[in-house]
């Protein structure tokens, strides 16, 4: 038998050659090794960049890090997290510092301005009795310790009235040196967060000069002319130069909302939306910490009592939005409503004699009724009634002015822009206060829908009913627009018959500060 026959008989067969399958699976197998590896180091660097940036680094990422490198940057973290506390103490303690300091000044100030003890002459001596005198001396005039009292109230008056500090004027400061701060604060980190993590949130400027730090919105939003002019029920002739461009600022965008070109005075305003409290902060608005400290020592030396009732409203107005802008910087900005009330009745500043706490001043000096628009809030306000000590009840108003509801700002996106108040013309501040809001956060829809803010309509539900409601809107736009939304409103009104004519934006409780120049500055 031929031995070849003989091994396969046996089982035995020649090797045969290495496929072109084989060796491709192979190779293939190579590729997505590399890719692995390459993958992997892909999401390592883009891990090491981001804790080079203090980005956000989650457990899912740190899988990636060597162990030394995961040891490193989670004693980092550690040690910033600690200092950011650290920060944070410093400043709610430097907060309670002034309000000690203040209560100091106002302990000194008072025994300043107390009469001189009273004193009688009975066989040459001194006593103290109804009539007062400096010396005892044979001949020398008594003063009955009652027409002494009296003569110094009057003086203390007088000192209070005419003081070489103007209440009035202090708080327009105050106020004025609070915005300073806020901005300095914001616009201190403006350029490395633009370059860094806020390449994704577009900012966007206007023509007037105002940013944002932080945008909570994004210009990828379906907000064009062009698919709002689809809709069958506007008529396009009366869309000639009055709705805006994606890229003019509207300080209050809301989803399906198209804003005016000309937004008034709105145009102008300043928006912090985001801010980094930090050392470096700090340092590059140490002037202005500097002065408004100063100012705020000053308030103790005060007394408001004596204000006409259109000074004592400008005077509390400023004072409310500066000592919450302050209670932000001293305790950081709360979460909820819950919290905020909480940070309104801790937060005060010590003035005329009293303490005064932001929840106190909008609720009862000011006779703010509960708010509507926000129902938590107006039911911890009827749980925790207020106590009005007697002597407290002369800082008040003398009525309830409900256009303060364009006057108070608590720091959230739906809030109106903080401005000065003037004691002479501070009514038709209050009045042009309300033209500007409405012209700044009312809008239209695509489909010619009257869009209106939660707060205004609110506001106005007390003496205007839903039927009336954009008529009353109109009255404070200009021409052009007020007929537009007549227009849009009656051809709704034609064509979805028993409908309301008009939208609700929900109130927006996120953290940002609208700043309006001051009057004087605005050509």
């Amino acid at each position: 038998m031929p031995l070849p026959l003989a091994r396969a008989r046996r089982g035995f067969s020649p090797q045969p050659p290495a496929r072109p399958s084989s060796c491709r699976l192979q190779l293939e197998q190579d590729v997505q090794e590399l890719q692995k590896a390459l993958r992997e180091e892909t999401a390592l660097h883009s891990v090491l960049e981001g804790a080079l940036e203090r980005a956000a680094v989650t457990l899912a990422d740190m899988a990636y890090l060597p162990t030394n490198a995961q040891e490193l940057l989670s004693n980092t973290c550690i040690l910033e997290t600690a200092v950011t506390k650290l920060e944070e103490e410093m400043v709610s303690l430097h907060f309670q510092l002034i309000q000690e300091r203040n209560e100091r000044r106002l302990v000194e100030y008072r025994l300043k301005q107390l009469p001189p003890p009273a004193c009688s002459c009975h066989s040459g001596k001194l006593e103290p009795e109804d009539t007062t005198r400096g010396k005892c001396n044979q001949g020398e005039k008594v003063y009955p310790r009652a027409v002494l009292h009296e003569q110094a109230m009057k003086l203390q008056r007088q000192i209070s009235v005419k003081s070489l500090v103007n209440p009035n004027q202090l708080s327009e400061d105050i106020v004025r040196c609070m915005r300073n701060i806020f901005i300095s604060l914001s616009d201190s980190c403006r350029d490395s967060s633009r370059n860094s993590s806020m390449e994704n949130q577009q900012s966007v400027p206007s023509p007037s000069g105002n940013y944002s730090i932080s945008a909570f919105w994004s210009l990828s939003e379906p907000s064009s002319i062009s698919s709002w002019v689809q809709s069958p029920q506007v008529d396009l002739n009366y869309n000639n130069n009055l709705l805006a461009s994606e890229t003019v600022f509207d300080p209050y965008k809301a989803r399906e909302k198209l804003s005016w070109a000309d937004i008034g005075s709105y145009g102008a305003a300043a928006e912090v939306s985001w801010m980094s409290v930090g050392k470096k902060q700090l340092e590059y608005a140490a002037e202005s910490l500097r002065k408004f400290r100063l100012f705020i020592e000053q308030l103790a030396e005060i007394n408001p009592v004596h204000l006409n009732d259109d000074a004592r409203l400008a005077f509390w107005i400023n004072l409310y939005n500066a000592l919450l802008m302050h209670a932000y910087l001293a305790y950081g900005v709360p979460r909820s409503d819950m919290k905020l009330f909480s940070l309104m009745q801790k937060a005060a500043y010590t003035i005329g004699g009293h303490s005064f706490s932001a929840a106190f001043i909008e609720y009862i000096i000011l006779k703010m009724k509960p708010p509507s628009h926000r129902p938590q809030m107006a039911l911890l306000l009827a749980l925790q009634k207020m106590k009005v000590p007697e002597e407290q009840k002369k800082f008040c108003i003398e009525a309830p002015e409900p256009l303060l509801t364009f006057a108070l700002s608590c720091g959230m996106y739906s809030s109106p822009a903080v401005k000065i108040y003037t004691a002479d013309n501070v009514r038709e501040e209050l009045q042009d206060a309300q033209r500007d809001f409405i012209r700044a956060a009312v809008g239209v829809s695509r489909k010619g829908k009257l869009l209106v803010p939660k707060m205004l309509h609110c506001f106005a539900r007390g003496f205007v009913d839903d039927n009336s409601f954009p008529i009353w809107i109109s009255h404070f736009l200009p021409q052009q627009q007020a007929t537009f939304v007549d227009h849009c409103v009656s051809q709704r009104r034609q064509s979805l018959l028993g409908t309301r004519t008009f939208g609700i934006i929900p109130f927006d409780s996120r953290f940002r500060y609208l700043f309006l120049p001051d009057t004087g500055s605005l050509n």
